[in-house]
């Protein structure tokens, strides 16, 4: 049921749905679909295709609707407001994942917003800074990878690092990927605003959602991105030479198996997937699946320890081995690697605290 509301969202497919259903399985779908933030898709499915559910619910669902639609137009308003002052002051920036991602979909209002994250070159980045200090009076915090920082209630995250490859010769290709994209402008809400380039922003929603799928865990929404993004844009993406990048990175089968999902659960056209799917990956749906559905969008259900303090760490290093072990044919080499860095980042970051 789940699936098929979501498939019946994502492309208005016309397998057949239940007429009509139960407290209990509306109840538990409405707790599935808030775990995996694609509330606004399954229930404007189900509303359009006039499923009776009982009368309290109904009025739940619509309540949640509602919620994700102010939700995401406070995103939106943010994200134009973002690009304008971008745009005005001369900087050079791209939107990724997000509402970026939310304009291939049929209806983008629809999809659960996050934060906003965007990249910034080297030469680009203290200027984008410069602009938030003097027109938005606001202050980043930099972190590990990103600036962060809030203006009008939406969250931002300036990257000047996109993904971590955990290798020099791989972080040398993917930073020339970056450098050489020509980069595109989607359409959100009457604004244009920058985004990578059909086939780089591709490979680099999977990445993403790789590396979460590895650590804590990752939502059914990122694979809808993935999905989405690869049927809309079917015509604008270099197959051959995401293909290429793909095999440079190490992550082929990873993408393969996780293609399955996209296909077997989603929906999507196997013609429209990047590779021809290999039935030798298929056994790995249901250990992704698990991860999806016991962990929940970013790894935030099924965790006894909350996100802070040392019985947090304990217990976040114990679920990315787990997965650790649970994926690593599917890319050796990355997997080998990451988790080494994981662990070793984790030493010393406990040796600084102790100094």
């Amino acid at each position: 049921m789940f699936f098929a509301l979501l498939r019946n969202a994502l492309w208005h497919s016309d397998e057949p749905l239940p007429k009509k259903l139960t407290a209990q399985r509306m109840t538990k779908l409405l707790w599935g679909v808030e775990q995996q933030t694609v509330g606004g898709l399954v229930i404007e499915a189900l509303v359009r295709n006039k499923i009776e559910v009982p009368e309290d619910l109904y009025y739940e669902a619509i309540g949640m609707i509602y919620q994700i639609q102010q939700s995401n137009q406070q995103v939106i308003d943010g994200l134009k407001a973002f690009a304008g002052l971008m745009d005005e002051g001369g900087v050079k920036y791209v939107v990724v994942k997000g509402q970026a991602a939310a304009s291939y979909y049929p209806n983008p209002i629809l999809r659960e917003a996050g934060d906003i994250d965007y990249y910034c070159d080297e030469a680009n980045m203290p200027l984008s800074l410069q602009l938030l200090r003097e027109k938005w009076n606001v202050e980043p915090e930099k972190a590990e990878a990103d600036y962060q920082y809030e203006y009008n209630g939406v969250d931002f995250e300036g990257h000047f690092m996109l993904t971590r490859r955990y290798r020099k010769r791989w972080d040398s290709y993917w930073e020339q990927l970056l450098r050489e994209d020509p980069g595109t402008e989607v359409m959100v809400d009457g604004t244009k605003v920058k985004t990578l380039s059909p086939t780089l922003h591709t490979l680099y929603i999977f990445l993403h959602l790789y590396h979460h799928l590895l650590e804590l865990g990752i939502g059914i929404r990122q694979f809808c991105d993935w999905a989405v993004m690869l049927h809309a844009c079917q015509r604008d993406i270099d197959q051959e030479a995401l293909r290429r990048h793909l095999k440079v990175l190490g992550m082929e089968r990873a993408y393969r198996a996780c293609g399955w999902v996209l296909v077997e659960c989603l929906g999507l056209l196997p013609e429209e997937f990047t590779y021809k799917l290999k039935e030798d990956d298929r056994r790995y749906v249901e250990r992704i699946l698990h991860v999806v559905f016991y962990r929940g969008n970013m790894g935030k259900y099924n965790k006894r320890n909350g996100f802070n303090g040392w019985k947090h760490n304990v217990e976040a290093t114990g679920i990315k081995v787990a997965h650790f072990f649970k994926f690593m044919p599917l890319a050796p080499s990355f997997s080998c690697r990451w988790i080494v860095s994981e662990l070793t980042r984790k030493f010393f970051l406990k040796l600084k605290q102790k100094n």
